[in-house]
């Protein structure tokens, strides 16, 4: 189990983290950190620099012990001196710019905390600017100070298992290839010309009966992927729009690398998602189906963990594409998504893509039932593509909202119409947040029977509050040690405990 790095500081996410019960290669646990003694200071900035080298970043907590544990010992000091321009001026000395970071303090359990975000290194990796020299009290020794170094001049420090360590060359090689993989999209912008051999966005725009058909494939870069998608939906010019999304089913089936792939499913979910904006429900329909078939055959064959890391990708694509449905308040749009089974002997049991690849990712240990990874993976998914977040900045609160609340319809899907959705069973991720996230569509569920309805796929409320009073019930005991959601009864609405005490038949919520 990996955690999810995105650019958040908040309370809810340092939760997270110290529920992973331990240090990883994108996490790193201080139980105390003084800025002003020097020792701690390069001690900080050793782990910041090789978060920078990691492909996506990572965190360092302050504040608890490498379990994951509040360690007391922080002080009102100690957390005035974690100002983020003051600790950008500390880095500075030893590491060059440009590098990005965010810093927040909160308590936890009584006990003060930081939590730092690290940002991808824009060049890959940093190269140290000077020593990180320090002295220490020490009888021992000769003047009763201990000299030594946490890094020289021209290292580079990476993350490699739980330490921070000089880069050998095998690392090199990894930073290199993470490096094109990261400008590919950079590369596809400056090159647009020879790599589709034939468009520029300005030209497509405008004299689309020009276009040849081959011109509209997944390899353009995200403008011009997203500018001639929206031409050709407007004109409703069929051809070139299926051929790309035909073209990419095909071509993930033999694309060997994961960066690629993900480019690949960005577009395809771009399709989507401006389909369902602009309301266009048969390119919607069949963008998703051309996701449910990606997901069925997702890459080469190489080993069934490279298989089940391309699903799970497939699956947070179609959980960010799930949170628009909700925002857009298109109900028949959400249940298509979440209902989405798939063919196969192998899906004989879990039918349904989300709920086949969330149980096998966690007997697998790429994700755990009791982390919200799904939800921070889509989340990142909406931060990378503008189709999914056309109606709201991306880092808006209400993107995650709409996350954990299409995670809560799932829910329904699958609880209510196991058998129409293709899933027998069910885990509330949103739990894991706070309940004035989700609580909503519960409110809209409970007063809506038009939405109960469209989302449940039938019209007996009995069995739609069954699932509600079920759902809570796992969600109470899944965040219970997180802040997260709280139930039904302990918020008191009136409006869904009257819906269930109307119609629940099993226990209800309490």
């Amino acid at each position: 189990m990996a955690v999810i790095v995105e650019p958040v500081v908040s309370e809810e996410k340092l939760r997270s983290l110290l529920n992973e019960g331990g240090e990883q290669e994108c996490l790193d646990f201080k139980a105390t950190s003084d800025l002003s003694v020097t020792y701690d200071l390069v001690a900080l900035v050793k782990d910041i620099a090789a978060m920078l080298s990691n492909e996506l970043g990572g965190y360092i907590v302050i504040g608890a012990h490498d379990n994951g544990v509040p360690a007391p010992g922080l002080t009102a000091r100690h957390l005035q001196l974690f100002d983020e321009s003051r600790v950008r001026a500390k880095i500075v000395k030893y590491l060059p710019e440009p590098f990005d970071f965010s810093v927040a303090r909160h308590t936890i359990d009584g006990c003060p905390m930081v939590l730092l975000y690290v940002s991808a290194s824009p060049k890959g990796f940093h190269i140290f600017s000077r020593n990180g020299e320090y002295e220490l009290d020490d009888p021992q020794a000769k003047g009763g100070k201990r000299k030594g170094f946490e890094f020289r001049r021209g290292e580079v420090f990476v993350r490699r298992g739980t330490s921070s360590v000089v880069w050998e060359p095998a690392d090199r090689e990894r930073l290199i290839g993470a490096i094109v993989a990261r400008h590919k999209d950079q590369w596809r912008t400056e090159y647009r010309d020879e790599i589709t051999a034939m468009i520029n966005v300005r030209f497509s725009a405008h004299n689309l009966q020009q276009l040849p058909a081959a011109a509209m494939t997944w390899r353009l870069d995200p403008d011009a992927f997203d500018e001639l998608t929206l031409e050709l939906l407007r004109r409703q010019d069929l051809i070139p729009l299926r051929r790309a999304l035909l073209q990419s089913v095909a071509d993930a089936a033999a694309i060997p690398d994961l960066p690629d792939f993900d480019t690949l499913l960005h577009r395809v979910t771009s399709v989507a998602a401006q389909a369902l904006t602009y309301q266009e429900q048969p390119w919607f329909i069949e963008a998703v189906q051309a996701l449910t078939q990606i997901f069925e055959r997702p890459g080469p064959p190489t080993d069934p963990a490279s298989t089940l890391e391309r699903r799970l990708l497939v699956a947070a694509h179609g959980y960010a594409l799930g949170a628009l449905a909700v925002r857009m308040r298109n109900w028949p749009a959400v249940r298509h998504i979440s209902d989405r089974q798939i063919r196969g002997a192998e899906f004989n049991y879990y039918r349904n893509w989300f709920r086949h690849t969330i149980v096998n990712a966690s007997r697998a240990r790429m994700i755990d039932d009791r982390n919200p990874d799904i939800i921070g993976r889509a989340r990142n998914i909406v931060r990378e593509t503008a189709a999914l977040h056309a109606d709201l900045p991306a880092e808006h609160d209400e993107i995650l909202n709409s996350l954990c609340q299409f995670d809560a319809l799932t829910g329904i899907v699958f609880l209510a119409d196991p058998a129409g959705s293709g899933s027998p069973s069910y885990w509330p991720h949103f739990a894991l947040y706070d309940h004035r996230r989700t609580e909503p569509i519960f409110v809209d569920l409970s007063t809506d029977q038009a939405i109960r309805q469209q989302i449940a796929g039938h019209d007996n409320d009995r069995v739609v509050a069954s699932a509600m009073v079920e759902i809570d019930g796992m969600a109470r005991h899944a965040g219970f040690r997180y802040d997260g959601w709280e139930g039904f009864a302990y918020t008191n609405n009136r409006e869904v405990l009257d819906f269930l005490s109307r119609h629940a038949t099993n226990a209800t919520a309490g």
